[in-house]
């Protein structure tokens, strides 16, 4: 059926699309340490502290727009009432296409970003032995958790088993609680959380977007995420109530 190869040919997508955003996203995160020219968290002219713009808030207000490329349509997309309105509900291509589009609009936030200040910028080359290790344990322990979501439940985050359901079949719904959901119940989430405060920087640029991301991911898999997940109308019902209370 159509949609069933649509289905099919969108989870891959999306898990390519997933593994090239990344490189680009570390890229911006460390100022283009290659220089090829991609965008960057700060600026890479800084001017002195008597001619610099500590917090531009003109710059901010874009970088919320360019937030919301990503923000909007990844929490209306997750919505049923969204879903149902659109017409794609339990639908095969469904989660695919939901898959898809999130690294998508996550690449189009970073590429519009905006410093707020030009006073500072993080140089990766300018770092201690100490801070190296410290930043890169948590680092791989946060990308750990983050692989591990998507090995474990690669049909939950990119639909990759979508395309076999028949028309009137649902996907099943398989409560995950060995690791890494033994350790946290949102290991992607988490995961990148910390991967995004685990960087040593800390100018105003890295703080202000590890906190527009924070006051993001924090409410929408705690309140949510979790919503859909538990009690009577939710997708694991009782058996998530049990998990989340361990």
């Amino acid at each position: 059926m159509p949609c069933n190869l649509v289905a099919y040919l969108l989870s891959r997508a999306a898990i390519i699309t997933t593994c090239l955003v990344f490189p680009y996203w570390l890229s911006f995160m460390l100022n283009d340490p290659l220089e090829v020219g991609w965008n960057t968290l700060d600026t890479l002219d800084t001017l002195s502290d008597a001619k610099c713009t500590n917090f531009d808030v003109f710059a901010f207000s874009t970088n919320n727009l360019a937030f919301a490329l990503f923000v909007v349509p990844h929490t209306l997309m997750a919505r049923r009432r969204v879903k149902e309105a659109l017409g794609i509900t339990d639908q095969p291509y469904e989660r695919p296409l939901f898959a898809f589009m999130s690294p998508i609009t996550f690449l189009l936030s970073i590429s519009y970003w905006t410093p707020v200040s030009n006073c500072r910028r993080f140089d990766p080359a300018a770092l201690s032995l100490g801070h190296v290790v410290i930043s890169g344990s948590i680092s791989v322990i946060a990308a750990l958790y983050i692989t591990a979501a998507m090995v474990t439940l690669p049909d939950h985050i990119f639909g990759t088993r979508r395309y076999k359901l028949g028309s009137d079949e649902k996907a099943e719904a398989r409560l995950i609680t060995s690791f890494p959901y033994n350790l946290v119940r949102h290991p992607a989430g988490a995961g990148f959380l910390w991967l995004l405060w685990s960087f040593p920087s800390y100018t105003v640029n890295h703080i202000t977007l590890s906190i527009m991301w924070t006051l993001y991911v924090v409410p929408a898999t705690l309140l949510l995420e979790e919503r859909s997940l538990k009690g009577p109308q939710g997708e694991f019902g009782a058996a998530y109530d049990c998990y989340a209370q361990e």
